[in-house]
């Protein structure tokens, strides 16, 4: 006959060895937040340096002081965030971008709202005015390339309007452009000249002036020197043409 030999007790873990582990992963713990506040405390987590790009109009130092950090300061705070935020308080700012790169460098890409038109003072002094209407010093060195904004009034209301209007023009039509001037009428309250470097005379209207771009554009570059009238009717006419009806 045989006899059923019964099952060996599972030995249970001797709680000496439970505890062995906790201690263990109370040791990691220590050493992870140690690790933590020595990478803070260093100059790892510190600012090096501040790269800022593609300003004109505003300096350097402005950029700079806007962001309210500097070298030294911590890396990870304020966020991207909020220094971009501070830096698009700016008036001449259209929008930054703000990349951090590991260890330490903080890059400013900023770009400027457009320079559309210079503006001569009284004094023979030379103003530059943005896209958003914006007047400021001409940076030194800098040479007017772009139209001259002759007989307006520094609180005409439709200045801002034609410097949105000149931030749509392409860049070849818009550098080609010498002088505008106001030439209001009953008709056409908004109505301008503009004189090009190319000898074109232009008359049209602010308002109009983003739906005749491409009209103006194919003129200015495939035809010869003449006057050309955007409005509700456009017309083109030649110097050549306008000499022999004389």
């Amino acid at each position: 006959m045989t006899e059923r030999i019964p099952a060996l007790k599972k030995e249970t873990e001797p709680p000496r060895t439970r505890r062995g582990k906790k201690l263990l992963g109370l040791l990691i713990a220590l050493a992870a937040i140690l690790v933590v506040v020595l990478f803070f405390r260093s100059p790892l987590s510190k600012i090096s340096e501040i790269q800022v790009n593609g300003s004109e109009f505003v300096s350097r130092e402005e950029i700079v002081q806007a962001l309210g950090v500097s070298a030294g300061d911590s890396f990870f705070f304020p966020g991207i965030g909020k220094l971009k935020q501070r830096v698009e308080e700016l008036k001449p700012v259209e929008s930054v971008l703000i990349v951090k790169s590991f260890p330490g460098v903080v890059r400013v890409e900023v770009k400027e709202h457009a320079h559309v038109a210079v503006r001569l003072s009284a004094d023979g002094s030379l103003s530059a005015i943005l896209s958003n209407g914006l007047v400021l010093p001409m940076p030194e060195g800098k040479l007017p390339d772009k139209p001259i904004l002759s007989g307006w009034q520094a609180d005409d209301e439709n200045l801002a309007e034609l410097c949105k209007a000149l931030s749509d023009l392409p860049g070849y039509l818009l550098s080609d452009l010498s002088e505008i001037q106001p030439d209001p009428s009953v008709s056409y309250p908004k109505r301008i000249k503009l004189f090009t470097r190319s000898r074109f005379e232009v008359t049209t209207s602010i308002d109009l002036l983003k739906d005749k771009i491409a009209y103006l554009s194919d003129i200015v570059q495939n035809r010869e020197p003449g006057k050309i009238t955007m409005l509700d009717v456009d017309y083109y006419l030649p110097y050549s043409a306008e000499n022999v009806a004389e």
